[in-house]
């Protein structure tokens, strides 16, 4: 690992995403939360957001992303979203004696779910290989964290730093429980990681019970999206599943309203931004054992094991058919919700973290 250089808090910081900024998703969300705190602390450099189909970029735009680190003044404090960081490693090593690099990991490429052993190995050795590289390393969760000991990285390098929760999350508070059909949330990009064949899967076997699914997310990959519809179809509940795509916040607090119970089934998360909004907002959950999910966010939910359709489909049924076991259930995210963080002490330890200071 590139020694670190402790830095002036008055410097401007660099931004490298694989994106745009304004991506509804969890980590683009959490990206442009800590870039509103460093323009707001004056500290923001530039936002530099690459195209390209990150991490498996094309060759034009990794040399982008390296042209971007090349332009960079010496000493200059850049930090880099994981999902580009590893195509970009070669541009990494080449300018981390002159920049001071800091990743940004919301989880290891490798634990994506659905990749073939060949990937999964190249996109570990890639992944190691940069983070020996970097000054230092921002991560969501402390799982996280603890997970990059396998990656031979030092953890006096890494800093945990929690993502906040929704502004109308802390405002509302969910009040529902007995409303017919009982309406499931689902709010996650469609990605074979998020689960959302196990969650079809599990609700068709409660197909004599009355509810209806609420899906919100866009697919990363269209054919995905496709096969999860065509599924719903084959299992007999397409009529009672809404594939939403991304909604504005509007309409993605009415849906909070008007649901019944949060439900993920994810095999992996870096954090659960999602899940801990619904927590906060003070939804009845159901999610897996798996990732990396806010320990608030056991605490308050429904655990299930990942991949396993039956066990998820025998819980759904207890919750759909007892409207006291769901107030219960939300009466334990009203009382975890206090454990979790805000987006302003957030973006303060993001800073303290970036600039090499050892956070309490």
């Amino acid at each position: 690992m590139t020694p670190a250089r402790l830095q002036d808090s008055s410097l401007p910081v660099h931004f490298i995403v694989p994106g745009p900024l304004g991506t509804l998703t969890g980590g683009f969300i959490y990206d442009r939360q800590m870039v509103e705190g460093l323009k707001a602390a004056g500290r923001l450099g530039a936002v530099h957001e690459i195209s390209g189909d990150f991490p498996r970029a094309a060759p034009y735009d990794v040399a982008a992303g390296a042209a971007v680190l090349a332009g960079l003044p010496d000493r200059a404090l850049c930090v880099i979203d994981g999902l580009a960081l590893t195509a970009l490693g070669q541009a990494v090593a080449q300018h981390a004696s002159r920049l001071d690099v800091v990743a940004m990991i919301h989880h290891p490429l490798a634990d994506e779910t659905g990749l073939g052993d060949r990937e999964k190995e190249a996109f570990f050795a890639a992944e190691k290989a940069v983070l020996a590289e970097v000054a230092r390393i921002v991560v969501s969760s402390a799982r996280t964290a603890l997970r990059l000991r396998d990656f031979g990285v030092n953890p006096s390098a890494v800093r945990v730093v929690e993502p906040g929760i929704a502004e109308w999350a802390r405002r509302e508070r969910w009040s529902g429980g007995g409303s017919t059909p009982v309406r499931i949330l689902s709010v996650a990009t469609l990605t074979k990681r998020k689960g959302h064949d196990i969650a079809l899967r599990a609700l068709a076997s409660c197909r004599d019970l009355d509810w209806r699914l609420d899906i919100v997310g866009a697919p990363r990959d269209p054919d995905h999206g496709a096969a999860l519809k065509t599924l719903a179809g084959e299992l007999g509940i397409l009529e009672r599943v809404t594939f939403h795509g991304e909604l504005v916040e509007e309409k993605l607090v009415a849906l909070h309203r008007g649901a019944g119970l949060f439900l993920s089934a994810t095999y992996h998360e870096g954090f659960g931004m999602a899940l801990a909004d619904a927590v906060a907002f003070g939804l009845p959950v159901v999610t897996t054992e798996e990732g990396a999910v806010a320990e608030a966010v056991r605490a308050a939910a429904e655990l299930v094991p990942a991949g396993d359709s039956n066990a998820l489909g025998r819980t759904l049924r207890t919750l759909l058919m007892d409207d006291g076991a769901r107030l219960q259930r939300a009466a334990r995210s009203r009382d975890a919700a206090a454990g979790l963080s805000d987006w302003a002490r957030a973006q303060t330890a993001f800073q303290r973290a970036v600039d090499g200071v050892t956070l309490q």
